[in-house]
């Protein structure tokens, strides 16, 4: 899953990356091969790879098994389990259904389900972009002690309906499965069809998208991938997930190919018309942001939006135990890179949003703009100044701010200190990550929060009183 706290992301910063990218070749397997050699030389698993390019697909390839045990290979056909990239599709859905005037993605949560707690105060772009406050239902404690049961959509959505909101809606982002979930109700109640059945009839059937489906514990796809994990240095069967446990917010299955045509669909609005889709790519705005310093990276509703090396990207991953996702599209150069994976937690080196993202490095190379490292430039004292405080991070957790000598420092509780290093007057990057931070400023030109981002997921931390 994509990661949801800064907490998380500053062990990001401490891994190891990938090797500059070379030169390109003539041959992309050349390239991208050596990505996949603990898994190509391991009886393991491992995935499939897809890049595409200007609507043509350039390399496909699996790595390691499908079925460990059988040593049964990847094909075009195998298909995996996608987790939370199932967003995309359920927002897909929802703009579809505004295109058809059947609903705004404005309307009140309340409009189509009356008795939801506060439903009058939350809106489906909420839901979409997930600012809504709705708690996080995969986030509560023994979630993960009958993931293997079944469950009916009335049933979850009733497990979380009596939580407590985490914060009003539209006061800040969380990543939050409930909120998709109950998108999925909506479609239903809108469409008068099944989920499943609601994009196969409007998506799958018309795209060509012959091996994607809602999976079925009960009637597993054919030739799907088993999954996999990664524990104490060995390979062991992974938790058999049913996936009606996460519904709309995770529940579907695809092919590296059927993802292929979904995303070359996407971007020649043949899913949505140009409007619609300019609406699903916009950033969710949350109380307190700067209208006059827009992001240009963070979730958008359903998917995510980021740079890769001065390139605009846009993406989403999924995982849960056995399987990982990454669909990714660099819109100014054509490029779509899909990988899948039958493993997670994964081996060393072999996460499918890093794997995307360095595929793509290497089969542009030089193409790129830049390479991918921040500009430092040099700010005001006063600007620096403005940042030094306390912020929370929730859970207990506080970001503290310091300056020394015009450089800025940040420390997570109980976490050692490092450096942020200015991109603006209050943007600033950690060195060998792709996380963020931008101070907030208020009219008075005061920072009332921080606004932490890594891998498009963001948090939203207020400045707490000294």
């Amino acid at each position: 899953m994509k990661l949801k706290f800064f907490l998380c992301a500053t062990l990001f910063f401490l891994l190891a990356r990938f090797a500059a990218t070379a030169e390109p070749t003539t041959d992309l397997a050349a390239r991208i091969d050596p990505l996949f050699s603990l898994v190509a030389h391991s009886n393991w698993p491992g995935g499939e790879v897809l890049v595409a390019r200007n609507g043509r697909i350039i390399f496909e390839k699996g790595y390691g098994f499908a079925r460990v045990e059988a040593r049964t290979p990847f094909t075009d056909e195998t298909r995996f389990r996608i987790g939370s990239l199932t967003k995309q599709f359920t927002s897909a859905a929802i703009f579809k259904l505004a295109e058809a005037g059947k609903l705004s993605i404005d309307d009140p949560l309340s409009k189509f389900i009356p008795d939801w707690p506060r439903g009058d105060k939350v809106t489906l772009r909420q839901l979409l972009t997930h600012t809504s406050g709705i708690h996080n239902f995969t986030a509560k404690p023994g979630f993960y002690e009958h993931v293997t049961e079944p469950i009916s959509m009335a049933a979850l959505t009733a497990s979380f309906k009596d939580d407590p909101y985490d914060f009003n809606p539209g006061e800040k982002y969380s990543y939050c499965n409930s909120g998709y979930v109950l998108l999925g109700c909506i479609i239903e109640k809108v469409s008068g069809e099944s989920y499943g059945d609601y994009l196969r009839t409007t998506f799958f059937r018309p795209l060509g998208m012959k091996h994607t489906g809602v999976y079925r514990a009960g009637a597993p796809p054919q030739g799907e991938a088993l999954g996999y994990s990664y524990t104490n240095g060995t390979m062991v069967r992974a938790v058999n997930w049913d996936m009606s446990e996460v519904s709309t917010a995770g529940e579907l299955y695809s092919t590296a190919h059927d993802l292929f045509l979904w995303n070359e669909a996407v971007f020649n609005h043949r899913v949505l018309s140009e409007a619609g889709l300019k609406t699903a790519f916009a950033i969710g705005g949350v109380k307190l942001d700067d209208p006059t310093h827009p992001e240009d990276v963070g979730y958008a509703c359903g998917w995510t939006r980021d740079w890769l090396n001065g390139a605009r990207e846009i993406s989403h991953g999924g995982e849960l135990w056995g399987f990982g996702s990454y669909l990714l599209r660099l819109p100014d150069y054509n490029l779509t890179v899909v990988v899948l994976l039958n493993c997670a937690p994964q081996p060393p080196n072999i996460q499918q949003w890093v794997l995307a993202r360095e595929i793509a490095r290497r089969v542009l190379g030089s193409e790129l703009p830049n390479d991918g490292k921040p500009k430092v430039v040099e700010i005001l004292p006063a600007d620096a100044a403005r940042a030094v405080g306390g912020y929370d991070l929730g859970g207990g957790a506080i970001l503290t701010v310091t300056t020394e000598t015009n450089h800025v420092f940040a420390q997570i509780t109980g976490r050692p200190r490092f450096e942020l290093f200015p991109k603006s007057d209050r943007s600033f990057f950690v060195p060998g990550g792709n996380a963020e931070a931008t101070f907030v400023r208020n009219a008075a030109n005061q920072v009332v929060k921080v606004i932490l981002k890594e891998g498009g997921d963001r948090i939203d931390a207020p400045r707490v009183a000294n």
